[in-house]
């Protein structure tokens, strides 16, 4: 199987000494490591830059190092299929979304205009199982390591949070703070990584019940970036949740199909979880389960103190909300001061997708969601 993973985050978070554990770690279990290098730094180290004597322009520059990655992706990703390896990962120094982060919207716009080979931006975010971004620290800045570093420290760090906002709204979004030492760092990615390659992982999730007409949403606007989803349930046995879903970015949409096993207590394991087609998903809508409604919602995804939330706003009702977020066993969550928490109702059947979906005979005005 291939994963394909992106290593990002601005200036000196660590991407170089991560890159050699993963490489050292998954090597020498028999899992193929297939590491594609930075590409902006290889132009620069080449003498095509966007800063100094003979620079080109920014959004020329950008326009070079997208179809350099685009190219590189498209070779390693058909290398890796040739391989006998039945695992392998594909680890990428940045990723393609990482360019938003040094130019604005409507010059990424006019950046993928040239690249008329790719449909729009959902199809890049969807090149990725996982994302992880490491977030830099003031006091651990340096330019030793890397020549085609220009950039003083108070705009490496704000490189850094333009980075992380950019890949807002990738489902697989993993956000690794500053450490007092590498090791630490290190271990966390690992961690990310192994959850990824545990095929029987439990999805786990806090769940909280949001009062939306007394959460202060202001900061979404500037702060988050948002995706309509529409969810349809399928027939299945009752112990199997089948669903298919349409997630709509910037006009584009982009199709999946889900199957959990659910167990005794509740608990949901993902047992395939894939992206159709269109036609796919359209033809599928003939097995809608005709106990459920629908879902029609937004959702919100943003980062508060390092964690990665994502809040849905249901088109039915704009009152209550849920916000959620995927946890550790131990890990301590921190609520958003900006929310209106109602209750956790994480272990609260009534609260889960599906039974939040069911037609009920004498349903008034409920909270349908997710």
């Amino acid at each position: 199987m291939i994963n394909r993973i992106v290593l990002t985050g601005g200036p000196s978070s660590g991407k170089t000494s991560v890159l050699e554990k993963i490489e050292q770690v998954y090597n020498s279990q028999g899992i193929k490591v297939i590491v594609i290098d930075e590409t902006a730094t290889y132009l620069i180290n080449h003498g095509i830059r966007p800063f100094g004597d003979g620079k080109v322009d920014m959004v020329d520059f950008q326009e070079l190092v997208m179809r350099m990655q685009l190219a590189k992706e498209e070779i390693f990703d058909r290398a890796a299929k040739m391989l006998p390896n039945e695992d392998i990962l594909i680890i990428y120094d940045r990723g393609t979304i990482d360019n938003r982060a040094y130019i604005n919207e409507e010059e990424f716009e006019n950046v993928m205009t040239r690249l008329n080979h790719v449909k729009d931006l959902s199809e890049l975010f969807n090149k990725y199982d996982l994302v992880i971004n490491l977030v830099g620290r003031k006091d651990f800045y340096t330019t030793a390591n890397n020549k085609a570093r220009s950039e003083d420290v108070d705009t490496a760090i704000k490189l850094g949070e333009k980075t992380l906002k950019v890949w807002l709204g990738h489902p697989k979004l993993k956000i690794v703070l500053p450490k007092e030492n590498m090791e630490d760092k290190i271990k966390e990615v690992l961690n990310e990584i192994n959850k990824l390659l545990d095929k029987k992982q439990v999805k786990r999730q806090e769940k909280y019940l949001v009062d939306l007409t007394k959460s202060n949403l202001t900061y979404l606007k500037d702060n988050s970036t948002s995706v309509q989803i529409e969810q349809i349930y399928l027939e299945s046995p009752s112990n199997i949740e089948k669903r298919i879903r349409k997630v709509t970015m910037d006009n584009s949409s982009t199709y999946y199909m889900s199957v959990y096993k659910i167990l005794e207590d509740g608990t949901k394991i993902i047992v395939s979880e894939k992206r159709i087609d269109e036609k796919i998903y359209n033809a599928l809508m003939e097995f809608k389960d005709p106990k459920y409604n629908p879902i029609h919602k937004t959702r919100y995804y943003f980062t508060y103190e390092g964690e990665y939330f994502y809040l849905d706003i249901f088109d039915d009702n704009k009152e209550l909300g849920i916000l959620e977020i995927n946890v550790s066993l131990n890990e301590q969550v921190t609520i958003p001061n900006f929310i209106e928490v109602i209750d956790i109702v994480s272990n609260n059947n009534a609260y889960s997708n599906k039974s939040m979906a069911l037609i009920k005979p004498s349903a008034k005005k409920e909270l349908k969601h997710d």
